[in-house]
């Protein structure tokens, strides 16, 4: 779904030809993986241009790209230059601060709208209660509504004590974790298996530990095969990472991996120099 919001026009419109044809559907756990990888990022980046000793856009991209350099920065490069160029926002004028932080404020309503309405939902057997925080903003106030959010949405003590990621992992699919524990023990590491080995790593501990190694921290590392078993087996998982196909198979899950965004919109350039 992330792809589909918020790639190169590009890779939108492949992804959108490939997948137009049938209905598509999201869990409410994919939903809080959005919110916690991308969402959570541009409202802190909000908070960072907020900031007194933040004169100007760039001020704040600067701050942002000095102090983060994984996945938090690309979420946010992914989409502000952009956001703001199309609405010739000066990045170097104190004067247009303001009009970012509506702009911003405006994008992470309407992205949460997205989220919430634009594909039905599937049955989540985790009960994830992270997923189910609400985010309702007043634009003419939007900060309290924006740090509530933010607290509640990180509180993950109380999000897990109201979950059933336990039980969906030890009970429900305990004989597929296990399978897939297994099939990670056959298997080298190398670029491919890398990530899902990882996650399988991780599951085993589950196993090993119990229902005290399951917490958010921990749902973060094995996303991707929450993701997995929670699919429903008459859907098709559509994805571009390399762990579904390991994860997948094993437990029966049908699944598509698609090009990478790169691969997509480079395949033209490619071409075309093999032309010239």
């Amino acid at each position: 779904m992330r792809s589909l919001l918020l790639a190169t026009q590009a890779y939108r419109q492949y992804l959108e030809s490939q997948l137009n044809s049938e209905p598509l559907y999201i869990s409410n756990y994919v939903k809080m993986e959005i919110k916690r990888s991308y969402l959570i990022n541009i409202i802190s980046f909000y908070f960072v241009l907020r900031l007194d000793a933040i004169n100007t856009i760039g001020d704040a991209i600067a701050l942002w790209s000095n102090k983060f350099k994984g996945s938090e920065l690309k979420a946010i490069l992914q989409v502000i230059p952009q956001l703001f160029s199309i609405r010739q926002l000066n990045f170097s004028s104190p004067k247009d601060k303001e009009k970012a932080l509506s702009v911003l404020v405006i994008y992470i309503k309407r992205f949460e709208l997205i989220i919430r309405r634009k594909f039905p939902n599937c049955n989540d057997s985790t009960a994830c209660a992270r997923s189910l925080v609400p985010l309702t903003i007043d634009l003419k106030n939007p900060v309290p509504d924006l740090k509530k959010f933010v607290l509640e949405f990180g509180d993950t003590k109380d999000c897990r004590s109201k979950c059933q990621i336990e039980d969906f992992l030890l009970v429900k699919y305990r004989s597929e974790v296990e399978q897939l524990v297994e099939v990670a023990s056959q298997l080298p590491r190398n670029t491919n298996t890398r990530g899902f080995l990882n996650i399988a790593n991780n599951l085993k501990e589950i196993l090993v530990t119990g229902a005290t190694a399951c917490d958010c921290k921990r749902c973060e590392k094995i996303g991707d095969a929450v993701i997995a078993l929670n699919a429903p087996r008459n859907l098709r998982l559509e994805h571009t990472d390399n762990s579904f196909d390991y994860l997948c198979s094993p437990i029966e899950q049908p699944h598509y991996k698609h090009p990478s965004e790169n691969q997509v919109v480079m395949n033209p350039l490619i071409i075309n120099l093999e032309q010239d």
